[in-house]
């Protein structure tokens, strides 16, 4: 008659199959410390030492650079600002208009106060305005100041639209006091 074995096989290969395993990881793990085992200690303390000597060099190299480019860019960024504010002064004819803070009408100083209520009396300033800059070198740009008085409700929207539309054809632009230029601020 045939007896079954009193231990059984997968006590043994369970164990076995662990060994084989690490190994395995041994082996794949082999040729990452060959290659680092065959590097001497003086080779590596050899590099280490050059590397750090080119390193340094790079820094005081990028430290007289910086050095002497503050002063070449401070020169070149005055020449800059000189130049776009000259341009912008020789391109721009600015004509400055204020807003009623009592009534939200548009008027202009030309020495006396003159009011501006209709179109047409509008386009006559811009007429007028475009026959003194003729030469065609500037540009007409009208500049609308709201009123300073922060308790002013002026002007209404309704007044706004008006004067957008009497002055469409022109460059025109707002200020308005305790808005930054990019937001739209009252209307």
């Amino acid at each position: 008659m045939i007896q079954l074995p009193r231990r059984s096989v997968t006590r043994f290969f369970i164990p076995l199959i662990d060994v084989l395993t690490l190994l395995f990881c041994i082996f794949l793990m082999m040729p990452l410390v060959k290659n680092i085992g065959t590097a001497s200690v003086g080779d590596k303390a050899e590099a280490s030492a050059d590397q750090i000597r080119r390193l340094q060099e790079e820094i005081d190299r990028l430290h007289n650079q910086g050095q002497q480019m503050p002063e070449a860019l401070q020169a070149e960024l005055e020449r800059l600002r000189k130049e776009r504010t000259q341009n912008l002064q020789d391109r721009l004819g600015v004509r400055v208009l204020e807003i009623d803070a009592k009534t939200g009408g548009l008027y202009y100083l030309d020495p006396d106060r003159i009011d501006i209520s209709t179109p047409a009396e509008a386009q006559k300033l811009i007429d007028r305005d475009q026959e003194r800059l003729k030469d065609g070198k500037r540009e007409l740009f009208y500049l609308i100041l709201y009123p300073r008085d922060p308790a002013s409700v002026f002007p209404h929207v309704d007044q706004r639209r008006d004067y957008d539309r009497w002055f469409k054809e022109i460059a025109h632009g707002y200020d308005i006091p305790g808005v930054a230029p990019s937001k739209a601020g009252r209307p």
